[in-house]
């Protein structure tokens, strides 16, 4: 009887959250919150690809699948954009814009109610929810956590390459290139090749949301298995090997291969650590661009382990050619 009333509530909030999306008062209440009836006005109309404490966006590379798109959706209709990415850190600590310039300044974002619009990209919405604000007339603030570029190019007949607009947008800053070198003299070659492993929580040792660790046996045996796979690698690699993985426990079995190369730091997920210092969230800043300069980018794991995005996307960067493994 307990378990139906809370199938029952479950069913009630889900209805209000579709009622909410559906005629877009969650996204009205928060111009509401946020702005001022009287407040400046700076009609200027452009996207912000946004993301802040006020939403949730999962992972690093779901943020920047967010902000590429927005980027160009922007770039195909020819109108102004901007980024705000500072939770839970200043992106501009770690990237800094190369060619195209997406930092805000106060003077041109407005503070009045009547200029300013929000867009909850969640899941998978269809990308009208966007195309239909053009002509644009007001400044729109989107979350997005959603890779659209496939079909902004189906819509707007372009060809835009994913890396292509991730490097107008961005370059490592000072302090990121200062690792990525040492990193690099550090690995001993300019040619390197790359192996990821995404645990999740299976290793119980990396929090995730609510991911449950397996038995200290199993555990055992994942790690044997994977490092298996790892051992054949690096033996027929005649260029050093970089591991990354989310998981402390398997890195500090890893490193111990001849011809393999691993990132020190603690691994943490960006969407659930909101207090760390700087130095913990450049890690998945230097995995990501040290996999961007591989030679070939391996994505490892077995059935119950996650498909991760993350070399994916890093892969993208640079056009590395990458390769899912699937371990038996």
């Amino acid at each position: 009887m307990k378990g139906l009333k809370s199938n029952n509530v479950s069913k009630i909030k889900r209805s209000f959250v579709r009622f909410l999306n559906a005629y877009e008062l969650k996204e009205y209440y928060m111009v509401l919150k946020h702005y001022k009836l009287a407040g400046k006005r700076v009609q200027v109309p452009m996207l912000i690809s946004i993301i802040d404490e006020r939403r949730k966006t999962k992972g690093l590379t779901d943020r920047f699948k967010g902000i590429v798109s927005v980027y160009a959706l922007a770039k195909a209709e020819g109108v102004p954009f901007r980024c705000i990415f500072n939770h839970p850190m200043e992106l501009i600590d770690f990237l800094v814009p190369n060619s195209y310039n997406w930092v805000p300044t106060p003077e041109e974002l407005t503070e009045s109610v009547w200029d300013v619009r929000f867009r909850i990209m969640n899941k998978q919405p269809p990308l009208q929810r966007l195309t239909k604000l053009f002509p644009l007339t007001k400044q729109v603030y989107v979350y997005a956590k959603v890779d659209y570029l496939d079909k902004i190019n189906e819509t707007y007949g372009q060809q835009y390459q994913w890396g292509e607009l991730f490097n107008e947008l961005f370059k490592p800053s000072q302090r990121l290139e200062d690792c990525l070198r040492t990193h690099l003299d550090s690995i001993g070659n300019t040619q390197y090749k790359a192996c990821v492993f995404r645990f999740q929580n299976l290793l119980d040792d990396f929090k995730e949301y609510h991911f449950k660790p397996l038995p200290k046996a199993d555990q055992q045996q994942l790690i044997e298995k994977n490092m298996r796979s790892l051992r054949q690698i690096t033996e027929h690699s005649d260029v050093p090997i970089l591991v990354t993985s989310d998981s402390e426990t398997f890195l500090s079995e890893a490193k111990s291969l001849a011809n393999v190369y691993t990132i020190p730091g603690r691994v943490v997920h960006i969407d659930n650590v909101a207090d760390a210092e700087n130095e913990v969230y450049m890690k998945s800043f230097l995995d990501f661009l040290m996999l961007s300069r591989a030679q070939h980018i391996y994505s490892m794991g077995t059935d119950i382990m996650y498909r991760t995005d993350f070399p994916a996307y890093a892969a993208k960067v640079n056009n590395v050619p990458f390769e899912r493994i699937l371990i038996d």
